[in-house]
């Protein structure tokens, strides 16, 4: 791959013009340098949050963004559930000053208060209808971006099984 090439590609990846289920399919060497472009979660307060849920795999919570403001989900990050507390058990402000002490997320709804690891562990660009990801970053150590993430594909899984 030309350095030019390179070049572009991170262009379009920090001016969030990089959306790979609306945009150009990229071969994996181009995905590896795009690793380092994952998009910083936006946060709740951020126009373009969308919303959580729990995932429909045990122990996970996503929050979804618009991170172009389309109307169209198009990234997702999914954190570890630690543990939940029923709402009627605990106040909303004892709730955030539990996950500011132990240093997690929290998740407040009608019954029940989430309490979910401070960093998400999967960062998914491209997300479709179904809620489903085109490109998926694993951070086993859950410690934010910084690097360390990898990029994971069906046909060329990386993480190693136990």
């Amino acid at each position: 791959m030309t350095t030019f090439k390179k070049v572009i590609i991170l262009l379009l990846a920090t001016q969030n013009f990089l959306y790979p289920s609306v945009g150009p399919v990229f071969s994996q060497e181009e995905k590896i340098l795009l690793n380092t472009q994952i998009p910083k979660e936006p946060g709740w307060k951020d126009p373009s949050y969308r919303g959580w849920e729990i995932a429909s795999i045990n122990g996970l919570i996503a929050t979804y963004y618009d991170l172009n403001r389309d109307g169209n989900l198009d990234y997702m990050v999914m954190r570890r559930m630690m543990r939940k507390v029923e709402s009627r058990d605990m106040t909303v402000d004892s709730a955030i000053e539990t996950a500011q002490r132990e240093n997690l997320s929290v998740y407040i709804s009608t019954p029940v208060i989430y309490f979910a690891s401070r960093y998400p562990m999967f960062y998914c660009l491209g997300v479709d209808s179904r809620r489903n990801c085109s490109d998926i970053w694993i951070d086993i150590q859950e410690d934010g971006l910084n690097g360390n993430e990898v990029l994971y594909t069906l046909s060329e899984p990386k993480i190693p099984v136990r």
